[in-house]
């Protein structure tokens, strides 16, 4: 593991990234903004107990600086009743301000459980968009479930399927797909060490077959022109630049969209990492590096798709 960081980092950003793994990250409060607004809720919660920090990129997100013994910031009244979101990290957040800067319609998260991005479109295309919510875990959809009608968010539709399947069960199309696919998640190391050690490199490539498959359904379900956002809370490049490499090579009909705007300083996707090259488009990637950005390791990357 560390060689591979060494690999992507040279040995000084190894050194601070190991770092960085060792330091837990808060967790992050997005409002539901359809519910209450963010000041009166900070002004809430700080009454409780909590300190709260602004992100300065996400508007309605707060850091959890310092908590009360009592509540948990998962127990409050608040909570129960809707008006925000735990996210463990604020990486998340960014691919979904940049996929709803300007969007309102229908969307597809394509695997949403257990529900932070999904939610999170729901408030984004209110009241015009809904967001068909799949994941093939059914104890995990009962979550996503419960996350909606806690923050009574009605502008869903909930499925239980694999996501490779859509293309074939599914007759209409989107013009904004999510895909979170799931992921070696080495980027959480932070907040859950055991991932250090649970990923082989067997897993790894088992992992890495099924987010192509994910990917390539995902782009199946995507209307010309529209955009699907690729999302790891991995750091891997194998899970990151060579899938998407990979889905670049087999079709003539996807390509990577710049973002259309910088939320903050991230860097770029890699086009190399030790003997593979990967096509140049993937420089186009996001890449967030906790020992850089102060959050979870976490890629995106968005992409079109030109023709039908």
């Amino acid at each position: 593991m560390v060689q591979r960081y060494i690999y992507m980092l040279g040995y000084d950003g190894a050194t601070k990234l190991l770092e960085a793994f060792e330091k837990p990250l808060n967790p992050v409060v997005r409002v539901n903004t359809l519910l209450i607004d963010s000041e009166k809720l900070k002004f809430r919660l700080e009454s409780l107990g909590f300190s709260l920090e602004e992100i300065p990129w996400a508007k309605d997100a707060f850091r959890v600086v310092s908590k009360p013994e009592y509540p948990t910031i998962g127990s409050t009244h608040e909570y129960l009743k809707g008006y925000y979101y735990v996210h463990r990290d604020a990486s998340a957040l960014a691919p979904i301000l940049l996929l709803f800067q300007d969007y309102r319609g229908d969307v597809l998260d394509a695997c949403a459980a257990p529900g932070g991005k999904a939610t999170f479109a729901s408030q984004h295309v209110f009241p015009h968009g809904v967001v068909y919510a799949n994941d093939i875990s059914l104890p995990r959809l009962k979550s996503l479930i419960g996350h909606y009608a806690r923050m009574k968010l009605s502008n869903n539709v909930v499925t239980w399927a694999d996501a490779r399947m859509l293309p074939r069960e599914w007759t209409r199309r989107f013009s904004r797909v999510i895909l979170d696919v799931p992921c070696s998640s080495e980027g959480t190391i932070m907040n859950d060490p055991s991932r250090k050690a649970k990923t082989t490199l067997k897993d790894l490539s088992l992992l890495v077959k099924r987010e192509i498959e994910l990917l390539n359904a995902g782009l199946e379900m995507l209307n010309p022109g529209g955009i699907l956002a690729y999302i790891t809370c991995s750091i891997a490049p194998e899970e990151n630049e060579y899938v998407v490499s990979r889905a670049l090579e087999s079709r003539v009909d996807a390509d990577v969209v710049e973002p259309p705007f910088k939320l903050f300083d991230w860097s770029h996707g890699f086009t190399s990492f030790h003997k593979l090259v990967f096509d140049d488009r993937v420089r186009n990637c996001v890449r967030i590096w906790p020992h850089i950005h102060g959050m979870f390791g976490f890629t995106f990357c968005l992409l079109t798709k030109t023709r039908s």
